[in-house]
């Protein structure tokens, strides 16, 4: 199983058209895919807070995570023309997007 790892902030003024479009076209679309284990959205405690646990602020907005039985399902996605269409939504309101993939080495209730 692999996690792919997103990090996303949003455009200007974009911050709900960011999360609708995160929540209601990318994530319900990758949901049906052959592969798709399971994901989530977060979200970071407010600076206040993290800086009172004295816990790292991210530079990001929020993160998904997302979870595939394998890369070559996950890439089996990215190849098909929905995900540029639900994507590109993404991208449009974001103002700054980056990720990672990394191989789950242990798992318990996914």
């Amino acid at each position: 199983m692999i996690s792919l790892n997103v990090y996303l902030s949003p455009a200007e003024g974009k911050a709900a058209v960011l999360d609708s479009a995160i929540r209601d076209k990318w994530m319900t679309a990758m949901a049906e895919q052959p592969g798709f284990v399971s994901a989530a959205t977060l979200k970071p405690f407010a600076e206040s807070d993290l800086a009172r646990l004295e816990a790292a602020v991210p530079e990001h907005y929020v993160e998904v995570v997302a979870f595939w039985r394998s890369e070559e399902e996950r890439l089996a996605w990215v190849a098909r023309p929905l995900h540029d269409e639900v994507f590109d939504q993404v991208l449009a309101a974001a103002d700054g997007v980056s990720y990672t993939l990394q191989t789950v080495d242990d798992s318990w209730n996914l």
